[in-house]
């Protein structure tokens, strides 16, 4: 069943949908027909039958798929015509996502889990798709709340240490290997890698709260509950693509908050 067809996604993850729109599918006969394979050194290798399979299934749940996040750009879905599996250090992938607001390529594995690769390092992002999808729409839903922006630096290849005990609850759906949620009903906590290539991982660190004045308190919760890392402030906020002095408050909607 297409994604857009599901009746039994969570209420988050169909407000996100309820802004896409559904382009051609390419058909699994199409895709047995021009399925091929390729090594890193660009050399044919024999395909994988998984892996043809695990791209008919890509298609016929996600192919054509397109939806606005961040930017006018929006995320586009689907094998477009090729065929073409490529072996990495992952294993098996092929092209299958375009992120439009980082205007760059995801890769799908045949388990559905998603890596990109960027300056020459690839790196498991997403555990499947839904949780992309998931963690997509849970950032949709807090980035009109006002809110704070950091990083936190660590080893590479090592997540930030969280003691948890003092955050709003793990949102495990939305949270992957690369995105760690914690939600509650007026406060939202987001850790999302950034960089992983160079000495270091930059973890991009968000606080939202429904209302501004209840942000202090949530930064603080989550300074005090990271000890896997170095905290860095940030004069740039993504979300609202502007640059404003370190630790300082972004505000989308503060004509909007109510009393």
């Amino acid at each position: 069943m297409h994604i857009l067809d599901d009746p039994c996604l969570s209420p988050r993850v169909a407000t996100l949908l309820a802004r896409a729109r559904r382009g051609h599918e390419m058909p699994a006969d199409r895709i047995r027909a021009l399925a091929r394979a390729e090594t890193p050194d660009g050399d044919e290798a024999a395909v994988p039958p998984e892996a043809i399979e695990a791209m008919i299934r890509f298609e016929e749940r996600y192919g054509g798929l397109w939806y606005p996040l961040l930017g006018p750009n929006g995320m586009e879905h689907g094998l477009h015509g090729e065929a073409t599996i490529y072996l990495d250090t992952d294993g098996w992938t092929f092209p299958g996502i375009h992120d439009g607001d980082q205007t760059w390529s995801v890769d799908v594995l045949p388990d559905e889990r998603t890596a990109m690769t960027l300056a020459g390092r690839p790196r498991i992002i997403n555990s499947s798709i839904l949780q992309r999808l998931e963690t997509h729409a849970q950032l949709s839903q807090v980035r009109d709340w006002p809110h704070v922006t950091f990083s936190v630096a660590t080893e590479p290849s090592q997540d930030p240490t969280v003691a948890e005990a003092g955050l709003p609850a793990l949102d495990a759906e939305a949270t992957g290997p690369a995105d760690r949620w914690w939600v509650g009903s007026e406060t939202a906590i987001h850790l999302k890698l950034h960089k992983w290539w160079g000495t270091e991982d930059i973890w991009v660190a968000r606080c939202f709260a429904k209302r501004a004045e209840n942000l202090a308190t949530t930064v603080d919760a989550l300074r005090h509950a990271v000890t896997g890392g170095v905290w860095r402030n940030e004069d740039w906020c993504g979300l609202c693509t502007h640059v404003r002095q370190p630790a300082q408050a972004c505000l989308p909607n503060a004509g909007k908050q109510s009393s």
